[in-house]
């Protein structure tokens, strides 16, 4: 497997990650909140609740990841160069 293709991979795989960490508490808490109204008799209260609680959730899982992600590619454009400093030692 070459180079490129591994960085698509990662790439396709956290744009699949960031779309379930978006999907799933929205469409969840949207469904409790539909669930809510609809056993309590109220319209649309729940369900408003339900899009805001699931907005806040997806929020802070992408926030998470992201941040996961950046301190992995701190963590080896460190490592880049700390091998380019040996490099030029030996030269």
């Amino acid at each position: 497997m070459k180079k490129n293709d591994s960085k698509i991979y990662d790439a396709l795989s956290l744009a699949s990650e960031l779309g379930f960490l978006i999907a799933v508490p929205l469409g969840g808490f949207i469904f409790l909140g539909f669930l809510g109204d609809k056993f309590l008799g109220t319209r649309p209260i729940f369900l408003i609740v339900g899009v805001v609680v699931g907005a806040i959730v997806a929020f802070y899982g992408v926030y998470r990841s992201l941040i996961l992600v950046m301190k992995d590619g701190e963590e080896e454009s460190g490592k880049k160069e700390d091998m380019e400093k040996i490099a030029r030692r030996r030269l």
